[in-house]
């Protein structure tokens, strides 16, 4: 099991090689590092594999540490008092998650939970300070990481607060289809757009008359980017 803060959650270990500053520099957030730098950060880390469906951190519980997706999809969501879900974000192969609880000293902000099987490399929280105060490279990359993150978070707010679920729904199959089809019941969209289902599938539909996507079991194919871009910038 990997479970260095003691956490309820499912993680299996992939193997035991040793990991490299190769294969840390074939994640972009390593990219720019010199190779000392890699090279002591690779000494730290440890590795992990979840299976679909596992909670990789739970909200309220304590941080393991800082994970970087190798391969998978991991979906980021905040629970309500009353039970619904509100997607934060879908960090995909060569993202990290979880940075803000390694520095605040406060619980896990967040549900993680495996959308696919998931490899990752866990940085934890003493490893982490330990390389900060070495090497001052890599705190500025934290930084970066997480002024970006912030932004993000700013786009979602902004979002929900002033876009319309058609535009909502439009900008979010453009980020599900950079990478091929997006591959989302609509329970799954419903909850990255903070809407409903019903109304979710309803707008969905209402793409699929217009010509702007195809509808099929479990996937979403974009047909025309252009109409969606359109709706996304009205």
């Amino acid at each position: 099991m990997c479970d260095p803060c003691g956490l309820q959650i499912s993680c299996l270990i992939e193997n035991i090689a040793v990991i490299t500053s190769r294969e840390l520099a074939s994640i972009p957030f390593f990219t720019p590092l010199d190779e000392q730098t890699l090279a002591d950060t690779a000494r730290q880390m440890q590795r992990c594999t979840y299976r679909a469906g596992d909670h990789i951190v739970l909200e309220g519980e304590q941080t393991p540490g800082l994970f970087f997706v190798q391969r998978g999809r991991v979906r980021l969501s905040c629970t309500a008092p009353d039970g619904r879900e509100q997607v934060l974000a879908l960090v995909k192969s060569g993202e990290m998650f979880n940075v803000v609880p390694l520095f605040d000293d406060h619980p896990n902000p967040t549900n993680a939970r495996a959308m696919s099987v998931v490899y990752t490399l866990l940085l934890p929280q003493k490893g982490l300070f330990q390389l900060i105060s070495q090497h001052p490279d890599l705190a500025r990359a934290l930084l970066r990481e997480m002024a970006e993150q912030l932004r993000e978070l700013m786009v979602l707010v902004e979002d929900l607060a002033f876009r319309s679920v058609r535009e909502r729904l439009a900008r979010q199959l453009l980020y599900e289809a950079e990478e091929g089809p997006a591959e989302l019941t609509h329970q799954e969209l419903a909850e990255r757009t903070g809407t409903v289902r019903e109304i979710a599938g309803r707008a969905l539909r209402q793409f699929a008359q217009e010509g702007l996507v195809q509808l099929q079991r479990g996937r979403v194919i974009v047909l025309d980017r252009e109409g969606l871009l359109t709706i996304v910038g009205s």
